[in-house]
């Protein structure tokens, strides 16, 4: 398997405890691999979506200036879990005023136009920028600041990691959301944009990504992580993990009785999720920005990793709902429950 195989293999051995390395091979000399092979195939092309395209784009081609212009810092963070341990994450984090859901960047823009990414890498091994299924940006040294400019992808979800780190890349961290929104109009409220000819009062970013800490540990080590082995033992939902979730003003859904909500899922791990919601059924509108026509409104859906999905969520009863993975590790912090990748509906009246 190379390092930008976006599949997993199928063990399931080893014992979880303890960080695991690949033999002989350091991080350095796994990321020199990845460069050399990301240089040859990943420019303008996929990376973590089998046979995924890239949407087509729209809008004038000549146009002058950015329509986006974002920054932000590749960091090493240590984030202490319900469990009490700590855990080193790779994470790319807003500046200078760029948004975020959660504590992970959020970045938008109009279909078309010039985007404009500044990346500064504070950390001491190499990242590429990719829009998983898009396009893949420019490697960034430690201690470079890079600019990435680019056409936005077609109208919808997108999301954007790592590249050299390959499979590792969501797991230990890296991950944002990117929005491809319509032209030729700015948004100036959420009720300009519309569900198959309804208007959504409430839109809301979900990025799912699953982590086994002996990866993270490996990589904070300097060594390869031993890609033959994955267990996840943390869960985080932008970021964060329950409670944080739930008390996070992008991450907990909040809204009102009568409300149509927009809710922009991703998963960047690698288990593949069925979401599931209490108290509502839902509609899956888009699943990776194609139209979704055959689903019935569903109280869970799928989202594999490496995959969007655009739900509609009507709101038609008051109160407060969790929302969660149908999978009780997913809802855990190393099989501590209640933590991990759970949020609420909270519905007032």
């Amino acid at each position: 398997m190379t390092p930008l195989d976006p599949r997993l293999p199928n063990s399931k051995t080893g014992s979880g405890d303890q960080p695991a390395t690949e033999t002989g091979k350091s991080r350095r000399e796994f990321l020199a691999t990845a460069t050399a092979v990301s240089a040859m195939s990943l420019v303008g092309g996929s990376l973590g979506v089998d046979n995924a395209k890239a949407a087509p784009l729209d809008g004038p081609q000549g146009e002058s200036g950015f329509g986006a212009n974002w920054s932000v810092d590749a960091v090493r963070i240590e984030q202490t879990f319900g469990d009490s341990s700590v855990v080193p994450f790779f994470r790319f984090v807003s500046v200078n005023g760029t948004p975020s859901a959660g504590a992970l960047p959020l970045l938008e823009g109009q279909t078309g136009r010039l985007a404009k990414l500044t990346l500064t890498n504070q950390l001491d091994f190499p990242v590429q920028p990719s829009i998983v299924g898009y396009q893949t940006g420019p490697v960034v040294n430690p201690g470079q600041s890079v600019v990435w400019a680019f056409r936005m992808p077609g109208v919808g979800t997108w999301l954007l990691t790592d590249a050299l780190l390959g499979v590792a890349a969501g797991p230990v961290g890296f991950g944002a959301t990117v929005i491809s929104r319509p032209r030729p109009s700015l948004r100036t409220s959420f009720s300009e944009f519309s569900i198959r000819g309804t208007q959504y009062d409430q839109e809301y970013v979900l990025l799912y990504q699953d982590a086994d800490d002996r990866w993270n540990f490996a990589v904070d080590a300097g060594n390869a992580p031993d890609t033959s082995v994955y267990e996840p033992n943390y869960h985080t939902l932008n970021g964060l993990t329950f409670p944080q979730t739930a008390s996070d003003p992008d991450t907990r859904i909040n809204c009102q009785l009568g409300d149509l909500v927009l809710l922009r899922m991703g998963n960047l791990g690698h288990v593949r999720h069925a979401v599931h919601f209490h108290g509502y059924h839902a509609d899956m509108i888009y699943r990776d920005n194609v139209l979704e026509t055959s689903l019935p409104p569903k109280d869970t859906f799928p989202l594999p990793g490496h995959t969007t999905a655009e739900i509609a969520l009507p709101v038609v009863q008051g109160g407060v709902f969790p929302i969660h993975p149908h999978s009780l590790t997913s809802t855990t912090d190393n099989g501590t429950y209640p933590f991990g990748q759970i949020t609420l509906i909270d519905a007032s009246v």
